[in-house]
């Protein structure tokens, strides 16, 4: 399936948006996978995503997934990426070098050359369906969306562009990765040089809304219609929790411990604020299961509303929603865990996105969502047909 920009198609539109996160990409790995298969089932054919969703949108590590399945490969091969390279991956630096990054960019643009082709670009037709990638451009101050839809604004300046320098653009975390400088041709063709730096450093570490914006706003080019039966956005998050500082130990950060509290907290605000908005303007699927009260729970604790918390927004008599929409995430507590039975795993341990030795855990955890939260026979209707 070629990516498609028609507005005259009369099945329902389905949209597919993945967070950032670091190894805990592996959180919604494993929902793809169950995704995928629960798909095949359903439809009595064997296909990739790339072939289910006609827009898939990622930031950060959400990026990596996004351009592999719509490239084409099976969510197993894109859960065994990290399995396989994330402990390489996020191998340290020495000192001094430390002082400004933690980990090396080599290893990590190796394996997205050899996963993704190196020759691979943006406006590649290996490219089986459009996708929509965040990444911040801090030489303008600036956020870019990469996508492939022939129709956008900047697609003319952005074609030639290697996928694999894009990606890693979107996954430069502060502190975690150096940027990643791209030469972008001007409207005149002549290169001009940009630093960027992960998406999730934006408003868009989940890329939920601007992804449904990117398909629906008519100046982005898609133009898709809205309404719950006609389009689908699905969600898909790599699990969140509070960060807390111990009382009296505030005053003993340093400047690179500010710079990763803000980072993580910059990404779980921004997910928090993303999947608010989605839920006021798009219905849940109908017979969806009920949310376990540890997500309420862990809400309040915090005084804010969690990912998986936000049944009391409900729309006023007479109102429409502009999409049907489903978010399927986890709170890293205690008390969720407990409730998987993941209770020998330390919700302070799998809460960092650069935990190599927490790998296996991540697995686990996303293989856990995945067995409560992926229910597709609720969403057949825009599969059938």
């Amino acid at each position: 399936m070629a990516p498609s920009t028609s507005t005259s198609s009369t099945r329902p539109m389905r949209l597919l948006s993945i967070d950032g996160g670091g190894l805990k990409g592996l959180i919604p790995a494993e929902a793809l996978i169950a995704i995928e298969a629960q798909l095949d089932a359903l439809t009595g054919r064997d296909l990739p995503l790339s072939d289910r969703f006609d827009l898939i949108g990622g930031t950060s590590t959400g990026a990596i997934l996004a351009v592999g399945l719509a490239l084409g490969l099976k969510a197993a091969e894109l859960r065994d990426f990290y399995l396989k390279f994330g402990k390489q991956i996020f191998t340290k630096v020495f000192l001094p070098e430390r002082l400004w990054h933690s980990y090396p960019s080599g290893p990590l643009e190796q394996h997205l050359k050899d996963v993704f082709g190196e020759d691979t670009t943006l406006g590649s037709p290996k490219l089986r369906t459009s996708i929509l990638i965040v990444s911040k451009n801090v030489t303008q101050g600036t956020t870019w969306f990469f996508t492939n839809n022939p129709k956008g604004k900047y697609f003319p300046n952005n074609r030639e562009l290697p996928l694999w320098q894009i990606v890693r653009a979107s996954s430069a975390a502060p502190t975690y990765f150096p940027p990643r400088t791209i030469l972008v041709p001007d409207d005149s063709g002549q290169p001009q040089e940009y630093e960027f730096i992960d998406g999730g450093v934006s408003s868009y570490n989940n890329p939920s809304l601007q992804v449904f914006l990117e398909a629906t706003n008519p100046s982005y080019q898609f133009g898709w219609p809205i309404g719950t039966d006609r389009l689908l956005l699905l969600s898909l998050g790599t699990g969140f929790s509070t960060m807390t500082v111990p009382a009296g130990k505030a005053g003993c950060y340093n400047l690179l411990d500010w710079a990763r509290y803000a980072v993580t907290e910059l990404m779980d605000d921004a997910n928090l604020q993303q999947n608010v908005l989605m839920h006021l303007i798009g219905q849940t699927p109908v017979g969806r299961a009920p949310i376990p009260m540890a997500e309420a729970n862990a809400a309040r604790a915090s005084g804010a509303p969690s990912d998986d918390a936000l049944d009391f927004i409900k729309p006023t008599p007479g109102s429409e929603k502009a999409l049907t929409y489903q978010r399927i995430t986890i709170s890293l507590t205690r008390e969720r865990l407990d409730g998987l039975n993941l209770g020998d795993i330390d919700p302070a341990r799998v809460s960092a996105m650069d935990a190599v030795d927490q790998i296996p855990n991540f697995q686990r955890i996303g293989q856990a969502v995945a067995k409560e939260q992926v229910r597709m026979e609720l969403l057949q209707q825009f599969f059938l047909g």
